[in-house]
């Protein structure tokens, strides 16, 4: 190969290696898990939308090392990068989603209802107690020998029993609060650690399996 020949072979090179770095950084990236229910609601509106996302799973959510968790410091998931810019926090996601990809915001993630975000703030806060539960017993821990995790299951419970009073906010429509109450409802009876005999957030849940991007991301 002569000269000519060599700095046209490492300019195509050069080339080939930009538009793949081009495409890369054009691609979205989520870190999650495919059982975690936070990064489940991001996921039902990623698939809503069919939005090219590399999905990345970080395996062991008790995992200690950070790099693991791409760029966020807390060491949870998700997390969603888009043109190299962090966003944490399963609902800011969802918020960023709609923002960049559902002017219409069909599915009423930017609403101020503040019944639907205290629905919403109930869901998180049982689903976080639960995560707690389950660390704790994957570390050997005997929930049932300390008060603290009795409190625990009691939030659980009464988060439960706030959402079934009123499940009449859980709209027949798909929505947000609807996808929301399906990740948090699926990873509980997945996990099996809280009864749930709630007949009306078993109906709601019920009657949004038929939509497949739903479905989908459901937790095996």
């Amino acid at each position: 190969m002569n000269s000519a020949q060599n700095k046209h072979c490492q300019r195509a090179r050069k080339k080939h290696i930009l538009n793949r770095k081009i495409k890369f950084e054009k691609v979205m990236k989520l870190y999650y898990t495919p059982r975690s229910h936070f990064s489940r609601k991001v996921r039902i509106l990623i698939d809503a939308f069919n939005l090219d996302v590399d999905l990345v799973d970080i395996g062991n959510v008790a995992e200690q090392f950070i790099g693991v968790f791409g760029p966020n410091p807390l060491m949870k998931v998700p997390t969603l990068i888009d043109k190299g810019v962090p966003v944490f926090d399963s609902d800011y996601i969802a918020q960023y989603l709609v923002q960049q990809f559902d002017s219409s915001d069909r599915f009423q993630v930017l609403t101020n209802d503040a019944k639907v975000l205290n629905a919403r703030a109930v869901m998180n806060g049982v689903m976080s107690a639960e995560v707690e539960l389950i660390l704790a017993e994957r570390s050997g821990i005997a929930t049932d020998a300390y008060p603290r995790f009795d409190k625990i299951r009691g939030s659980i419970s009464n988060g439960l029993d706030w959402l079934e009073s009123r499940a009449e906010m859980f709209p027949n429509q798909p929505t947000y609060l609807r996808f929301h109450l399906n990740s948090m409802w699926d990873h509980l009876a997945l996990y099996g650690l809280v009864s749930l005999d709630y007949p009306k957030l078993y109906d709601s849940v019920e009657r949004l399996r038929t939509l497949t991007y739903v479905e989908k991301s459901a937790p095996r």
